[in-house]
C-alpha cells in the first residue's frame, strides 16, 4: 500500500504511460521514409528491406554498446549507415533525423493524461524521467512538470539508480520522498523500488474486480522481486488513490 505521507514529490515516465510509443515510432519512421524517398530514394528503398534495417540496427548496438541508452544518437548513426551503405549524401544525416525527431514529438496523450496532470502538478512537484529521447516542451507537457531526466542527458538508462537521482536532485527532493509512475516493471518499478522511491505501475489493459484486489496485484507481478506499492490502469486511477477521490 502506499504510505501517502511521504510523498513529496512524483516522477513520471513518458512512452507508454502518458502516450502509446509505438503509433508514435511508427509514424516517425514514416516521416524519415518520405523524406529519404525525395532526398536519397536509393536508402529509402534498402530501409523498406527489414532484413536490411535490422542488420544496420544491429551493427550501431553493436558498434556503439558505451551509448546503448543515447536513442538520439543511435537514430542518427543508423541513418548515416543507411546512407553510406547506399550511396548516399552523409550530409542529409541532420535533415533525415530532423524529420523524424520532430514526428517523434508529436504524441496522442492517454485520454486521461492532461487532467490528471492538472490535478498531480497543483498537488506535488513532477519531474519526467525517461529511457526516450522525447521532449517535454515539444509534446506539450512542460507546464505540468518543474523539470525533466533522460538517459542522454545522464549518461545512464533505467533501471540505473542514477538516472532516478538526478531526477531527485533536480527537484531538489530525496529519492525516498518520491512516488515512481511508470509502465515497465523493470525499468521503472524494479529501479524505483531499489533506489527506496514507492513506485506505481501502470498497466493499461482490463482487470477484473479479483485482479485489481490486493491479491490480485501479487498475481499478476511478473518479477520474483517485491511488487510496487500500487498497481493502476489509468493516472485517473493512481490520482483517486492519492486523494481526488475523497477530496
Amino acid at each position: 500500500m502506499l504510505d501517502l505521507s511521504r510523498i513529496r514529490a512524483i516522477s513520471l515516465d513518458l512512452d507508454d504511460t502518458l502516450w502509446p510509443v509505438l503509433p508514435t515510432l511508427k509514424a516517425a519512421e514514416a516521416a524519415q521514409h518520405a523524406f529519404l524517398l525525395d532526398h536519397a530514394p536509393a536508402t529509402a528503398a534498402l530501409l523498406q528491406d527489414p532484413a536490411e534495417a535490422q542488420r544496420i540496427r544491429q551493427s550501431v548496438r553493436d558498434d556503439f554498446v558505451h551509448l546503448a541508452h543515447d536513442m538520439t544518437h543511435f537514430r542518427q548513426q543508423f541513418i548515416r549507415r543507411a546512407l553510406q551503405q547506399s550511396g548516399g549524401d552523409e550530409a542529409l544525416v541532420e535533415a533525415v533525423f530532423a524529420q523524424f525527431f520532430a514526428a517523434r514529438n508529436r504524441v496522442t496523450w492517454f485520454a486521461e493524461v492532461e487532467d490528471a496532470l492538472v490535478w498531480l502538478s497543483s498537488r506535488y512537484p513532477l519531474v519526467a524521467v525517461s529511457n526516450g529521447n522525447a521532449q517535454l516542451d515539444l509534446v506539450g507537457l512542460s507546464p505540468w512538470f518543474v523539470a525533466s531526466t533522460s538517459a542522454r542527458e545522464v549518461g545512464v538508462a533505467k533501471p540505473d539508480p542514477r538516472i532516478f537521482a538526478a531526477a531527485a536532485e533536480r527537484a531538489g527532493i530525496d529519492l525516498p520522498a518520491f512516488l515512481h509512475v511508470g509502465d515497465d516493471a523493470e525499468l521503472d518499478v524494479q529501479g524505483a523500488l531499489a533506489c527506496g522511491m514507492q513506485a506505481a505501475w501502470v498497466q493499461r489493459q482490463e482487470l477484473d474486480h479479483h485482479q485489481r484486489s490486493e491479491a490480485g496485484l501479487a498475481l499478476r507481478w511478473p518479477l520474483s522481486s517485491p511488487p510496487p506499492q500500487a498497481l493502476v490502469r489509468n493516472l485517473t486511477e493512481l490520482c483517486d488513490l492519492l486523494g481526488r477521490r475523497a477530496a
